[in-house]
């Protein structure tokens, strides 16, 4: 697990992306993954769903108008990230630190 005292974040990745009412690809996989924030900028809820597809009502829940997830060293996940809400046109902010 890259800890970026020893191994620092050399580039951030900040964007955002339109999540669907099917499963929508947040972040690929990538060891290169130092840090994560997701952030819910919508008025619905968005589901997470690591290494598989998200489902509504499972995995991780980010409240509407600024739920948040934050990964770092000490809860790190390298596979594919995927998100989903009810209606589809949700927004969510993603910044990626990468070593």
């Amino acid at each position: 697990m890259p800890d970026p005292r020893i191994h620092p974040i050399k580039t951030v990745d900040d964007t955002f992306v339109t999540v669907g009412a099917v499963s929508t690809q947040v972040r690929p996989a990538t060891m290169n993954r130092a840090e994560l924030d997701l952030v819910n900028d919508s008025t619905q809820s968005i589901y997470l769903g690591f290494g598989n597809d998200a489902v509504i009502g499972s995995g991780k829940r980010l409240n509407t108008s600024g739920g948040a997830y934050h990964m770092g060293p000490e809860n790190l996940f390298y596979g594919t990230i995927n998100a989903i809400c009810a209606d589809g046109d949700a927004n969510l902010c993603v910044s990626e630190g990468l070593v």
